[in-house]
């Protein structure tokens, strides 16, 4: 029973290692991506600005030294300085240099400049397009940040293997016990005695704790998912590759969205009744490692894809979670998940 318990916890260290990763990452690229862009569809654009009626409400259109064809990441960049501030935000520095740049004179004409060219855009690609896209671009941004937080532990030696033990060889090793193989046969095919593998998993999951950058957290999951041989493994590391290139999916999803979110509410209510995660699982044909695989890549696919059609979605979590109360009348789950 004590070694059953203990690969237990090494499933469940790997799974939220993983997500902790991937979380973090997707909670940072959904930071305020402004909800005052001109609502619309690429099938049925909002009128031009320039059109009588659009004039906004300091008198004009103006982009100010914004080129409205070649400027839109630049502009989302600016949005994300003028409009917010801390880690990812801007700062009074970083504000002026664009006032500067561009011929802003004031906060006020920020205003004005800000709603003329949001509504460029979405004359051109639609307000919900023109939200999707500056998510896409503040992902790259967020991936860009999270290799040179890697970049920085590497240079301080926060990956110097523990006793010989790296941290990609610990996550694969790993990621085969959570698959299923033998934990004894996995160790002695390494060459590992149990107590320095105890002694190598305590330190690295101590150097992860530690690592508010999760720069630790980010490899391990990507070595972890790298030697996943679970049925949607090669569905995790394809979106891995897309996340690492801020570019679209090239494989069509697994399933359908539906499906994938009919099992997670699945999840929550066996949960909260109590259920043991793993057994939950294993009722729709999953292990731990196809779930995390699954979701790695449907997480994903989410991102890239949610504001562009979040009312369809919308539609989808409804119906779902309407479907399980009724079969779980007075049974209230946790529905804040993170994708």
């Amino acid at each position: 029973m004590g070694l059953f318990d203990k690969v237990k916890g090494i499933v469940k260290n790997a799974q939220n290692a993983v997500n902790t990763a991937t979380n973090t990452q997707t909670q940072n690229q959904q930071q305020a991506v402004p909800s005052h862009v001109p609502q619309g569809s690429v099938d049925e654009p909002i009128e031009s600005y320039e059109d009588e009626g659009n004039d906004n409400e300091e008198g004009g259109f103006d982009i100010a030294g914004f080129n409205p064809n070649t400027d839109e990441e630049n502009f989302y960049n600016a949005v994300l300085h003028m409009e917010s501030e801390g880690q990812f935000g801007g700062t009074d520095e970083s504000r002026a240099e664009i006032m500067a740049r561009y011929g802003i004179r004031d906060r006020s004409h920020w205003h004005t400049v800000k709603e003329s060219y949001y509504s460029l855009l979405a004359n051109q690609y639609g307000g919900n397009e023109v939200s999707q896209r500056e998510m896409n671009w503040r992902q790259g941004q967020m991936q860009r940040h999270m290799m040179g937080q890697v970049s920085n532990m590497q240079a301080k030696g926060g990956f110097e293997p523990v006793e010989g033990v790296t941290l990609e060889q610990w996550a694969a090793l790993n990621a085969a016990i959570a698959g299923g193989q033998n934990y004894e046969d996995v160790l002695r095919g390494a060459r590992i005695e149990k107590g320095r593998w105890d002694r190598c998993s305590a330190e690295w999951n101590a150097r992860m704790a530690r690592d508010t950058t999760f720069a630790i957290a980010q490899i391990y999951g990507n070595a972890f998912q790298a030697a996943s041989q679970g049925k949607y493994g090669n569905y995790a590391r394809e979106a891995t590759a897309a996340r690492a290139g801020n570019r679209e999916l090239n494989m069509q999803p697994p399933m359908s969205y539906e499906d994938y979110y009919d099992i997670l509410i699945y999840q929550a209510y066996g949960s909260k009744q109590g259920k043991d995660p793993v057994t939950v699982l294993k009722e729709r044909g999953l292990s731990i490692v196809d779930w995390t695989d699954l979701s790695t890549f449907m997480g994903y696919l989410f991102n890239r894809d949610a504001q562009r059609n979040w009312n369809w979605y919308q539609d989808i979590h409804q119906r779902v979670e309407a479907k399980y109360a009724a079969q779980n009348p007075g049974v209230k789950p946790d529905l804040d998940i993170q994708f």
